[in-house]
């Protein structure tokens, strides 16, 4: 019952968008229609400038916070410990929430934020090594998406060595993110993936 509640919580706070929410707003059009197709970051930045791009991923961060914390105060209410099976119920309902959100025909961004802000609750350590990585290749690549690949698939390796009591969440959300990210892996693959202000 617990973990269905914290992943119902988790997944209906994490479906809401500000990628799509802010882009009608700003620009009058639904971000999904144009640049990438992608309700996420790296698309705002493209489609409404840094400043925009900021905010949504801002308050992308937010979201998946705000769903950790009510988790925590539900837990508080009921005497549940946020333990590895919870954090694994929140994780998976941040990522899909994000990538497959009810409000918005399931089509949403591709889970980047949700699996990075998540896994900071879970092992820290791990996120932020494996956060640097993929900083380092977006950098180097100016490729946001070999970068998130890498990162994510770096993410499970470590876990299976390190914290193995994960390893079952881990792998369903990376699995999600990878399939999210296809499309991205073929022109990878074919050297025509579109760089971050080339």
């Amino acid at each position: 019952m617990y973990i269905f509640a914290i992943f119902l919580i988790t997944y209906l706070i994490c479906s809401i968008n500000p990628a799509i929410v802010i882009s009608k707003k700003v620009t009058g059009v639904d971000i999904r229609e144009v640049g990438s197709g992608n309700a996420g970051t790296t698309n705002s930045l493209r489609v409404m400038g840094k400043f925009w791009g900021a905010v949504v991923f801002i308050c992308d961060i937010l979201k998946v916070v705000v769903a950790y914390y009510i988790c925590w105060l539900v837990g508080l209410v009921f005497k549940q410990d946020l333990d590895i099976t919870l954090k694994s119920a929140y994780m998976i309902g941040a990522v899909i929430g994000h990538c497959y959100p009810i409000y918005y025909g399931f089509k949403g961004g591709k889970g980047m934020v949700a699996i990075l802000i998540s896994s900071l609750f879970l092992s820290t350590k791990i996120t932020i090594v494996c956060l640097i990585v993929a900083l380092i290749i977006i950098t180097v690549t100016r490729m946001v998406s070999l970068g998130s690949v890498c990162g994510v698939t770096l993410y499970w390796v470590m876990t299976l060595v390190m914290q193995t009591g994960y390893i079952v969440s881990i792998t369903i959300v990376a699995a999600v993110i990878l399939f999210k990210h296809r499309e991205n892996i073929k022109r990878i693959m074919n050297k025509e993936e579109h760089k971050l202000f080339s």
